[in-house]
């Protein structure tokens, strides 16, 4: 219960009570429940979104929604890929990359990554069968926040200091990446069967990629590739949620 109050303070705005002081292998940790919050996140959105359909035109609603996620999860992940893609645009070398990546700042990179990937959201989402998408904005947050415990568990830190993504990949480990795994395939599967396998396999698979790509260009992942993660993810979701249909 402790680490999955830290999982969902970490990844929402919520107020949750208690201590506020967490140690970084808890916070490691507490990634194996990641997809929990995630389980949480995506019914709230559902739920919203049933209410809100009553009154207003489906479009209007998807954007509404969309937007829900991005404020009850704090942007967190958003900015993550902000940093990532400003990071990629501007790197030439490891050290400039990650130093871009460290910059509080924003360029113009971010700003157009950010609008086209909350564009495609909302675009993909209006694309999803009315019928299912309830649905899908559960398995969602799942699997997007899924695909951040299998960077962590899997890849190197590349960061240079004491960043966040430091305790994740110290402390996520085999277990958590397996426990994480089964919960988020579970969830997959036992809402939209052999679909759901696919859309696990599938971002499992771009996962995967994501890792690969960041290991050979700075020698491993941080905190900001894993947000960044999770956004391509979530959008590859609602994708194949309209080709799987």
């Amino acid at each position: 219960m402790k680490r999955f109050l830290i999982a969902l303070r970490f990844l929402t705005i919520i107020r949750v009570p208690g201590d506020r002081a967490v140690s970084e292998e808890d916070l490691g940790k507490s990634m194996s429940l990641f997809p929990v919050v995630g389980l949480l996140i995506g019914l709230a959105l559902a739920g919203v979104r049933s209410v809100l359909i009553i009154a207003l035109p489906a479009f209007l609603v998807d954007i509404l929604v969309i937007a829900m996620l991005t404020v009850v999860t704090g942007a967190l992940h958003l900015d993550g890929f902000a940093d990532t893609i400003d990071g990629l645009a501007g790197g030439r070398d490891r050290e400039r990359t990650l130093a871009i990546m460290r910059d509080s700042r924003i360029g113009s990179f971010a700003v157009a990554g950010l609008i086209l990937i909350l564009m495609l959201k909302a675009a993909a989402l209006t694309g999803v069968p009315e019928g299912i998408k309830a649905p899908v904005l559960v398995v969602v947050p799942v699997l997007g926040r899924w695909s951040t415990v299998q960077l962590a568990a899997w890849f190197d830190y590349a960061g240079e200091g004491h960043g966040t993504g430091l305790a994740f990949t110290r402390f996520a480990g085999k277990r958590e990446a397996a426990v994480s795994t089964l919960i988020a395939a579970v969830i997959a599967a036992g809402i939209f069967g052999l679909r759901g396998v696919v859309m696990f396999l599938a971002v499992a698979a771009l996962t995967m990629l994501v890792g690969l790509f960041f290991k050979g260009r700075i020698g491993g992942v941080t905190g900001d590739i894993m947000g960044a993660a999770c956004e391509v993810s979530e959008v590859a979701v609602l994708i194949l949620a309209i080709l799987c249909r």
